[in-house]
């Protein structure tokens, strides 16, 4: 599993950015797997739209994946 390392304790700025990479690399395999599954499009068309929604989602994507791993912020 590509998050069984995903640290979950610790803070460092190191650990931040370890959990972006994560959660980034994580959304670009749902991505990856939702560009491989046949939709209304086909040849250029589909490629231009895959490409538009993986620069308009890819962001978002990683912010859920994060959110859902670190769960709510803790006071």
């Amino acid at each position: 599993m590509m998050l069984e390392d995903y640290p979950l304790i610790g803070v460092s700025e190191e650990d931040k950015t370890r959990r972006r990479v994560l959660a980034v690399a994580a959304a670009l395999e749902i991505i990856k797997a939702s560009v491989a599954a046949p939709n209304a499009y086909a040849g250029r068309d589909k490629l231009s739209k895959d490409i538009e929604y993986t620069r308009d989602k890819i962001g978002e994507l990683a912010d859920a994946i994060q959110a859902a791993l670190e769960g709510p912020e803790q006071p």
